[in-house]
This record gives structure tokens, C-alpha cells and sequence, in this order.
């Protein structure tokens, strides 16, 4: 068991706060340590302390730390040419070309950026380019971003003393678990996703012209909705006639056993946003949609500037992305996510009765939300219970986003494991302290 935080992270976190916000993650300043390198699906502090890391960077690292052929691609380019502003390249067309391929029916035209809330505003921008229509339809424990439109898109993870936000229609996400109205799948006929009409007739006259939803909910609480609630919204939303935008920053690049989380549903989206892991730890993000919204004026025009960037779809970025793409389909770790996703549904199976703090347990793939409750009945949050977890995990050498198993789609399965091993020692250490 490591005592943490190390003489030198200390030494060095004192210095860096000086001049970096305290703001920047309650994650990191809950336990101050700093990093300094990582191997596989390891990372190290620069006290010499190993840990493995349970969430990727954050979502980030999807062929885990300093993957041998990720750093050769980018090496290599970096020695050839690092900008060029919006000309094309050999890696950018081979990177298209890969992309095209694993995209559902229709989409075959791709933006590149850098950030996740960029890349869905400029999903936006082309929806709206193509049906001039400026109103949105997006859902209940969503989270898009942190700009301006992107918050007004979520709404409840963001303090409200950031300000006012745009109008955006906001329709009930289908969360078995706390459902609004009490029922129970699939009983309940859907009632959630069937209340969208009200919902949006209660905007007047304007229709959203875009629906945008996370297949499965990240930051909001990994929530992994009943296929037929999900079909069905997108169908409401097709009856008001909204271009279909499923945001997968999150959960995109193999993440959930499926290249696209969409799969699970069959949904064929018309606008798709993805990227946190698409260029393992560099950044890189995508649009991609079918091309007669991505090429609709403004947004696709020459010269508009609706969808330029100074920085998306850079060379280093894009030999990034093409690499984390050919170690997916070489080292099969699409199929890997989905396998180790079976071992984490039937090893937290039985948490929920076995552990009195624990709610509920969810995912799919290499992605799964465990949520504490202080009572079975009422089902009251226990997040002070993951900042004792969180420290526990910690000190045994497992990295974690509290609430989330996330690791890189490289682990193994005595990896995943161990790590799960840590984790359950430390709910039932606090479950026995409360």
C-alpha cells in the first residue's frame, strides 16, 4: 500500500499550483500527485509508484501508454511535417478511408477537431446548415461540453452560476433505474421516451431541427438505456422531422465492444461526433455525417468557414488516429472490450444484494458505472462514500474516474480483475464503516 501523496509529487504540486487553476479537476486535486510516465495500462508518479490505471487518462488512452507503433507513426510524422492548416495528406486520406468503413449506412464525409465540445457544436452547425432550423432537442442527465451551446445542452453537471443558457428542449433519457415515472421496463410501454411529444410541443412554434443524445450516458452516470426506448426516441424525432446526432466522444472508437455504441441499438444516425479515444492520449475528434448535411451552406461551404479549425485534422493528430486505428483491428481490441465486458457483467452481478451501498451496476464493453446509494428505499446518492474508495483504490495502485470502469481496451482479463479486486475490497471496507 503506497502513502500518498510521495515527497517529490508534493514538492512538485505545490509548485505547479502557484500558477495553474485549482478548478481543474476535483479528481486531481483530491489526491495531489503528479505522473510523469506510463507503460501499457500502467502509469507512474514520479515518487516511483504504479498504478494501474482503471480509466484510460479519461476515456483517452484507448490502446493504453506509449503503445510502441503509436509512438513510430508519430515519430515519424513529426519528422516530416506537424501543420498544414486544411490541406489534405496521405495519412488523412488512409484515416478517412478506415473511418468510412466502420461508419453506419449513409455517413461517409468526416470534419476533424480537437475537443470535445467543439466537435458537437460543429455537429450542430451542419444540422442546422442543412435544415436552417436553430433549435435543439437533447436529453435529460446529458453531458455535451462546456461552451456556451454545449451546456445548454446539459442539465444538471454544470453550476448554474455560469450563467444563462440557450433554449434548447430537453426530453427524458430512458434511466430504468431512476425512472421519472416510477415504472418498470418494459411494462411501462415506454412512457418516458413517448412523453417527448409533449415536450416539444411545449416550445411554441419552433421545432428542433436536431436531436442529439449519447447512446450510453457518460458523465451523467454511465446509464445504458433499453434498445427499444432508444429506437423509439430517434423514431419521435424522425417523425419531427430533426437530424439525428449521436454524440460518442465518450463512447466511440471501440469502447463498448462495438466500434460505435449505436450498434448495440441498431440506430443509423445521421450525424455521428466521436474521438476520446481515437488518437490514444493525442487529441483528436471527429464528425462524421452523410454528406449532403456535411456539405449543406454554411457549414460545407468553400471559404464559410463553417467547419474550419486551425488545428483539427493535423498531421501529428491524424498519424495518431491511424495508428490507434490499425492497432484496434491488428491486436483485435474491439473484440477484447466486448469479451471483458461479459467477465465485468458476471463478476459485479450479484453487488447489488451483496453489498447494501451499491445501487445499481452498469455498462457495456470496457465501459460500466457502478453507483452507490445510502439505503435500498429511496435510493439517495452516496457520492461521499467514492472520495473514501477513490483514495482506497488509489493507494493500492489502481487509478480511477470515482463511479467508473473504464480502462484501456488493451487489458487483460487478470488485469481487469485485479483491479476489480481493489475496487470491491474497498465499497466493502466502507459499507462496514457505515
Amino acid at each position: 500500500m503506497y502513502s500518498l501523496p510521495g515527497k517529490k509529487s508534493k514538492e512538485i504540486w505545490d509548485k505547479d499550483t502557484r500558477y495553474v487553476i485549482s478548478g481543474r479537476s476535483n479528481i486531481a486535486d483530491s489526491l495531489p500527485l503528479v505522473f510523469e510516465s506510463g507503460q501499457g495500462v500502467y502509469i507512474y508518479d514520479v515518487d516511483g509508484n504504479e498504478f494501474l490505471d482503471f480509466s484510460a487518462g479519461i476515456l483517452t488512452a484507448s490502446t493504453g501508454h506509449s503503445h510502441p507503433h503509436l509512438i513510430k507513426r508519430v515519430k515519424d510524422q513529426l519528422d516530416k511535417l506537424s501543420h498544414v492548416y486544411a490541406f489534405p495528406t496521405p495519412d488523412r486520406y488512409k484515416l478517412t478511408q478506415m473511418l468510412a468503413e466502420k461508419m453506419p449506412a449513409g455517413i461517409d464525409t468526416f470534419a476533424f477537431y480537437l475537443e470535445g465540445a467543439i466537435t458537437v457544436e460543429a455537429a450542430l452547425r451542419a444540422a442546422s446548415s442543412y435544415n436552417k432550423r436553430y433549435l435543439y432537442a437533447a436529453t435529460t442527465y446529458a453531458y455535451h461540453g462546456r461552451t456556451l451551446l454545449t451546456r445548454s445542452l446539459g442539465t444538471h453537471l454544470l453550476p448554474k452560476e455560469f450563467g444563462p443558457t440557450l433554449n434548447v428542449t430537453h426530453l427524458h433519457y430512458p434511466s430504468c433505474y431512476r425512472c421519472p415515472f416510477k415504472l418498470k421496463h418494459p411494462e411501462c410501454g415506454l412512457a418516458c421516451v413517448e412523453s417527448a411529444h409533449d415536450l416539444l410541443k411545449s416550445g411554441g412554434n419552433e421545432k428542433p431541427g436536431a436531436l442529439i443524445f449519447e447512446p450510453v450516458i457518460g458523465a451523467g452516470g454511465i446509464i445504458v438505456p433499453p434498445a427499444d426506448a432508444m429506437r423509439r426516441m430517434v423514431e419521435i424525432a424522425r417523425e419531427w422531422d430533426m437530424v439525428i446526432i449521436a454524440d460518442e466522444v465518450l463512447t466511440g472508437v471501440g469502447r463498448t465492444g462495438k466500434f460505435l455504441a449505436i450498434e448495440h441499438y441498431g440506430i443509423e444516425p445521421d450525424l455521428t461526433t466521436f474521438g476520446k479515444g481515437l488518437g490514444s492520449g493525442i487529441p483528436v475528434m471527429c464528425v462524421a455525417g452523410k454528406k449532403e448535411i456535411m456539405s449543406s451552406s454554411p457549414f460545407g461551404e468553400s471559404g464559410g468557414g463553417g467547419s474550419s479549425t486551425s488545428f483539427g485534422g493535423n498531421p501529428v493528430s491524424n498519424a495518431a488516429a491511424l495508428a490507434t486505428l490499425e492497432i484496434l483491428e491488428k491486436e483485435k481490441l474491439v473484440e477484447n472490450a466486448a469479451t471483458l465486458g461479459t467477465e465485468i457483467k458476471e463478476r459485479t452481478a450479484g453487488w447489488t444484494e451483496k453489498y447494501r451501498i451499491v445501487g445499481d451496476v452498469r455498462g457495456l464493453g470496457l465501459l460500466w458505472g457502478i453507483e452507490l446509494i445510502k439505503d435500498k428505499k429511496h435510493k439517495e446518492p452516496y457520492n461521499q462514500a467514492w472520495d473514501v474508495i477513490y483514495k482506497k483504490c488509489m493507494s493500492n495502485g489502481v487509478r480511477l474516474v470515482p463511479n467508473r470502469i473504464c480502462p484501456p481496451l488493451n487489458i487483460t482479463s487478470g488485469q481487469l480483475h485485479h483491479g476489480l479486486d481493489i475496487i470491491e475490497d474497498a465499497i466493502k471496507e466502507v459499507e462496514e464503516q457505515t
